[in-house]
């Protein structure tokens, strides 16, 4: 996957149009969509403010590792991103791509996880 497709990916992620985040980062909407056709460079200083931006590494973006940070306002939301990005085709981990059992049996795992974490949740507001 390249930078743009990423950068793309991320900013759709947040359910942001290019014009939110544009303006969020405070530059142009042609600098995001160029940016996300790979039609223009990033410079270092703006490579690590998206980063920062959308709470990934610069490694991510530039391809050097498959694993961007997830966050959220609730777990909810982070569950489906983090199904969501493990539907993506090319995942890896530690350096070997993910086949799909490995990627059911995070999932199950997941599943198991945020369950618990809403029993507990429960139990708390009681």
């Amino acid at each position: 996957m390249s930078l743009g497709e990423r950068l793309s990916q991320l900013r759709n992620a947040k359910d942001l149009t290019q014009e939110e985040a544009a303006k969020l980062l405070n530059i142009s909407r042609s600098r995001i969509a160029l940016y996300e056709t790979n039609r223009r460079d990033i410079d270092t200083d703006t490579l690590r403010r998206l980063a920062d931006f959308y709470n990934t590494t610069t490694d991510y973006l530039i391809g050097r590792d498959n694993i961007t940070l997830l966050s959220s306002t609730n777990e909810t939301t982070t569950h489906k991103d983090l199904i969501k990005f493990l539907d993506q085709p090319e995942v890896s981990l530690d350096g070997m791509l993910l086949t799909k059992e490995d990627k059911a049996k995070i999932k199950a795992s997941l599943d198991i996880i945020f369950w618990d974490i809403k029993q507990k949740k429960k139990q708390e507001e009681s």
